[in-house]
Order: structure tokens, then C-alpha cells, then sequence
């Protein structure tokens, strides 16, 4: 069995082992960009590096979606405030928001940057939201998906990231979180008629990527206790999860959503999403959920991935600490497993443990090609 076949296995119901498949993309990135990535690997491409380290790859070929606007529906622009923020600005029918970005750097190299001033800040700003929302199309690209596909090989079964919930965007990138429950307390029609735009933006995306013969998705949601508290999952994330494991499971597709935080009061509610699985969900000590209480959880039915916390790839963990807790996790959620870093290893973890828990699934349930 490849790493591909076991891959889907899991999400069919027919596998008999777990599939270790962690995230490395943001270790090698940021190795790469410093200048510490291991001599062996300076001139590999990441996927050989996932090979010499002997594990699955989930996210090579989320390619064959394509964004865009409407042409004329929205009109963008940028401004430099000073050497370290910059401004952009947007411009629809409804008026013009704009959103400050501040420029993380090391020297002279920008490493990342982050909203310092979010877009919405009234309910009018909410509207050219809307606008853009409603301005938001897809269209796809075969030969991409095809190409993605193949250099990605038997090393997984390609999955394509889907948008997120509507509700949690607009805490990640239009209002963030005290700016969003303000306007859902003073404009909730507002805001509702927002989330419902994005709705009929994550069908269009849906449609779109029915048309790929890929068979696994994720839903990049960012859904956590403080983001989407029971009240609000129940309204706004529960009726799309709902919808689109539906359309999913109608077409013989799977789908899987990202819960990076603290998702302790979420966790009933998986049962009942209609979701083939859940991404991320990192427990004690990184989060607030045991492994028990996850497994309660997701049953016999529910795919989980990852699981192994970030940090037991620090030094404040021992090697052992590491690859017993990766043991504790196989035991409790094999065959519904592929096992990874919850969320990804980090710049400054230690890469070797990957190497090491490589031998351990090796040892336990033996490696697929």
C-alpha cells in the first residue's frame, strides 16, 4: 500500500494502520530563510525532504481552484505609511474601507506582516466587505491540479483548501474579534447578510472544486472556543458544515475542518457537523482537551488529524515524551488516524523527533511506501 492509497483508506473506513503525515512546510521555510536547514537538504526540493524523512504529504496539490473579482466590482490600492507600514485601500460601490499592515522585519528582509488597523470598523465598512464577498468568483484549472497531482505522487492523496467560515474571516481579516461581536451586537442583520454572502461564496468555491477528481478537502476555518463559543457555532458554522458535508458525501468526496485552539466546548458539536474529519485540534498541554475527550468525541467514525502537540518538539520535552505521546495517540485513535505535529512544527523545532517517530509508526504498524 502507498502513502497515497492509505491516505484515502482512512477516510473510507478500510484502513488498518494510521498514516504519519506531518507539516513541514513552515520548518523548511524558515531554515531555508536563515540559512540552518541541515547541509543534506540545501539543495533538495521539500518533497525530498519529506521522502528522506520517510513521511506523508498532505497539502502538495491544493492547486486547480482559482480566485478572482469580477472585473470593476472592486478597486484596490496600496500606500507606504513608513518603512514598516503600509496601507491598503478598497473601493466598491458602497464606499472604501482601508486596512494598515505593519511589515515584520530582520534587517532589511520583511519575514512576515500583520494587520495593525482591521478594514471594518462600521457597519458601512461592513458593506464594501459584502460587496467584495459577492465580488469573490472561481473557476478552475485542471492542468494545475493534474500537475500538482502528479509531482505529488503515491506520497499522499491530494487535498484542496476550501475558504473558511464566513465568521471566523471576519474575525481573522475584516473586524477581528472585538470588532466582530460589536457589529453582531449593534447590526446582527448586517452582519448575518455578510455571512450569508459568504455562504454563496463557499458554494461557488464548492462547485469549482467538484469538478477536480480530487476527493479529500479542507475547510480552513480557525474555529476555536473563544472565536466561535458554542452559541455561535450552533447559528453560523454548524448549517454550512452541515450543507457542505452533505454535498460532499453526495458527490464521494470527504472533508475535513481546522481547529487549531483551544475547542474544548466545541467538541459535541462534531457529531453532528456532518464532517469527515477534523484537522489540528491540539491538546493538553498546547490546548485545553485531553486525548480522551477528543476521542470521545470523534468516535469510531471521524477522521482526526495530527494531534501531537508542537511543543513536545521543544526542549522542554525529552525525546521519550515525544514518542510516548505519539504512541498514546495511535493506540487511542488508530485506524481513524493521520497522525501529525498539531498545528505544524514550528521554525525552531527539532526536526529529528519527525525522524524518530518516523521509526517508531515504522516499528508499530510498518511504513507504506
Amino acid at each position: 500500500m502507498t502513502r497515497r492509497e492509505l491516505n484515502l483508506a482512512i477516510f473510507e473506513g478500510t484502513a488498518d494502520r494510521p498514516l504519519w503525515q506531518p507539516r513541514l512546510e513552515e520548518w523548511v521555510n524558515y531554515n531555508r530563510r536563515r540559512g540552518t536547514i541541515p547541509a543534506q537538504w540545501r539543495d533538495c526540493d521539500i518533497l525530498q525532504i519529506y521522502d528522506d524523512l520517510r513521511c506523508s504529504v498532505r497539502y502538495a496539490a491544493s492547486a486547480g481552484v482559482e480566485g478572482y473579482l469580477e472585473e470593476g466590482a472592486v478597486e484596490t490600492w496600496e500606500e507606504p505609511l513608513d518603512e514598516n507600514h503600509r496601507a491598503i485601500y478598497r473601493r466598491t460601490r458602497s464606499g472604501e474601507i482601508r486596512e494598515v499592515r505593519q511589515l515584520v522585519k530582520e534587517g532589511e528582509d520583511v519575514w512576515n506582516d500583520r494587520i495593525r488597523e482591521f478594514p471594518v470598523k462600521s457597519v458601512q465598512d461592513l458593506q464594501v466587505a459584502t460587496d467584495i464577498v459577492n465580488a469573490q468568483q472561481y473557476r478552475v484549472n485542471a492542468e494545475a491540479f493534474a500537475r500538482a497531482a502528479e509531482r505529488m505522487g503515491i506520497r499522499g492523496e491530494p487535498t484542496i483548501f476550501l475558504p473558511g467560515s464566513g465568521f471566523t474571516e471576519l474575525i481573522k481579516s475584516w473586524a477581528g474579534l472585538v470588532g466582530t461581536y460589536y457589529l453582531l451586537a449593534d447590526h446582527r442583520e448586517a452582519v448575518e447578510e455578510h455571512l450569508e454572502a459568504c455562504d454563496r461564496r463557499d458554494e461557488r468555491a464548492m462547485r469549482a472544486a467538484l469538478q477536480l477528481p480530487c476527493r479529500i478537502f479542507n475547510l480552513g476555518d480557525h474555529a476555536t472556543n473563544e472565536f466561535t463559543p458554542p452559541p455561535i457555532l450552533q447559528r453560523y458554522l454548524l448549517p454550512r458544515w452541515q450543507r457542505i458535508g452533505r454535498i460532499m458525501t453526495e458527490n464521494g468526496r470527504f472533508v475535513h475542518t481546522h481547529w487549531d485552539g483551544n475547542s474544548k466546548t466545541m467538541l459535541p458539536y462534531l457529531q453532528e457537523s456532518g464532517l469527515h474529519g477534523v484537522e489540528a485540534l491540539p491538546p493538553l498541554p498546547m490546548g485545553d482537551m485531553t486525548l480522551e475527550e477528543i476521542k470521545a468525541a470523534v468516535g469510531d467514525n471521524l477522521v482526526v488529524l495530527d494531534l501531537i502537540p508542537a511543543t513536545h518538539f521543544l526542549p522542554h520535552y525529552s525525546l521519550q515524551e515525544c514518542l510516548d505521546f505519539a504512541r498514546r495517540v495511535m493506540d487511542l485513535f488508530t485506524p481513524r488516524l493521520i497522525l501529525g505535529v498539531s498545528d505544524e512544527i514550528s521554525g525552531v523545532g527539532d526536526i529529528r523527533r519527525i525522524e524518530a517517530i518516523s521509526e517508531l509508526v515504522d516499528r508499530e504498524y510498518g511504513l507504506p511506501d
